[in-house]
């Protein structure tokens, strides 16, 4: 062959992979195995409430769209929110209540889709069967900005009662209430049902937080990264739409058993089970009437200004985007 044929060759081979990485909504560079790392935030304990992001991650999704993801663990949304605005996360995955509190107080941000709904399980002593009953009592919560003690403050608001609080690590709740330092922990999964594993003196107070279809996870992008990387954002959007697709295929022993492989614990998939029962996975739109009420109740905490909440909507929208979900939803069809 000579050189005209060889570079003709050459030059197909390249128009192919530039064709079929646009027919996949994929970048050239993609498409020439290039990959990109996604710095991504996330918390400690929180495989099961993150669940479409990790199924996707071990069924490969994320590597046939060109990215790596590089987890960041923190102890909590606040805490990985913190990270943002120096550049050290390209994306975080926390609540709307520490997001919305991050840009009441100047940050910037994207949501660009929701991850979970309900995610707020109040475990606690046996004796305990319902909120109320804590009256008075000591509870924990993961931090004063979480979305979890929100749930806990809309709860005391609605239902004419006060608890002590005591902030704790989301991995020490057996401990904690075995010690009697507290008599209850509200928190998120798999860290509440492997609390509930190992200690035969506590169980579910609640599962489910008591607003319906509460709004709890989403995923977000920094600006810097939306600006110069757009294509993979809509990318990685993509690939966690699939896990969301996978998860409500397939029966749920089958995606247990992928959570409790992210755990490194094979044999935790009956706690992954358990922990399932938490959380609302297959939703990408944010809930606005649990947010409104999430948000007004954190305005009433005093942990943003009260007339940010005289429009909520208005608000949540502007930190919103969901022209990046929009676009791999349409790739996919």
């Amino acid at each position: 062959m000579n050189a005209f044929g060889r570079h003709s060759t050459r030059w197909a081979r390249g128009a192919l992979i530039a064709v079929a990485a646009a027919w996949f909504g994929m970048s050239a560079a993609y498409g020439q195995g290039s990959m990109t790392t996604v710095r991504l935030a996330d918390q400690p304990g929180a495989e099961v409430d993150y669940a479409a992001v990790w199924v996707a991650e071990a069924l490969g999704y994320y590597d046939k769209e060109g990215i790596r993801i590089d987890r960041k663990t923190y102890a909590n949304g606040p805490a990985a929110l913190l990270d943002m605005p120096s550049g050290s996360v390209d994306a975080v995955m926390a609540a709307i209540a520490p997001f919305m509190q991050f840009v009441a107080r100047g940050g910037d941000l994207r949501m660009v889709m929701s991850l979970t709904k309900g995610n707020a399980a109040l475990v606690g002593l046996k004796k305990y069967t319902s909120y109320k009953e804590l009256d008075g009592k000591k509870v924990g919560t993961p931090g004063i900005g979480t979305i979890h003690d929100a749930i806990l403050g809309y709860a005391e608001q609605t239902q004419g009662f006060k608890v002590q609080r005591v902030f704790g690590k989301i991995t020490d709740i057996s401990v904690m209430i075995d010690k009697g330092e507290v008599e209850a922990f509200i928190g998120w999964e798999p860290a509440s049902a492997a609390a509930i594993a190992q200690s035969d003196k506590i169980h579910y107070i609640q599962q489910l937080p008591p607003i319906k279809n509460a709004e709890s996870l989403e995923l977000a992008f920094s600006p810097k990264m939306l600006k110069e990387h757009p294509d993979v954002v809509v990318r990685f959007v993509r690939a966690t739409l699939r896990g969301i697709d996978y998860i409500g295929s397939q029966p749920k022993e089958k995606v247990a058993e992928i959570l409790a492989k992210k755990m490194n614990d094979p044999k935790a998939v009956p706690v992954v089970l358990n922990a399932m029962g938490s959380v609302i996975l297959t939703d990408p739109k944010i809930d606005m009437p649990s947010t409104r009420i999430i948000l007004q109740t954190i305005a009433k905490q005093g942990k943003i200004p009260a007339d940010l909440v005289k429009d909520v909507d208005g608000w949540v929208g502007k930190y919103v985007d969901y022209s990046y979900l929009e676009k791999a939803q349409a790739s996919m069809k």
